[in-house]
């Protein structure tokens, strides 16, 4: 048996599907494995147009200076919902990962400059009143 969702082989007795978490008392179990692959494979070709959508949205990021902003919560959209509604692509998880400590590197850098620059401040101020 197979769970309806993701495809992943599961056996009777189990209640939740390991992989996605669905119910499977709820008849989520599907005897048909060709129906199970037709539906990874709808979902492989979804995963390379949010990727797709992703990579143009980057780009775009990095040539427009007005409308960055925008591009980055395009991307940031699209990687999000791709990794969400293709849970089984491997590559859209993988840039998912990728995009994710990016961003938190970027932040991370942008605080470390704050306090680069309030310390610079605060020791200007100190040498010029004493």
């Amino acid at each position: 048996m197979y769970c309806k969702k993701c495809g992943f082989e599961v056996e009777k007795g189990w209640k939740y599907c390991p992989k996605c978490k669905t119910n499977l008392e709820d008849g989520n179990m599907e005897p048909n494995k060709k129906v199970i692959m037709e539906k990874l494979e709808s979902e492989k070709k979804n995963s390379w147009i949010y990727l797709c959508i992703f990579l143009i949205n980057i780009i775009a990021m990095f040539i427009s200076q007005d409308l960055r902003g925008l591009f980055f919560v395009g991307a940031l959209i699209s990687i999000s919902t791709g990794s969400l509604k293709c849970p089984n692509s491997k590559i859209l998880q993988f840039v998912f990962c990728l995009f994710a400590i990016a961003v938190v590197l970027y932040i991370l850098a942008i605080i470390f400059m704050l306090f680069t620059c309030i310390h610079t401040i605060n020791t200007w101020d100190c040498s010029g009143i004493g």
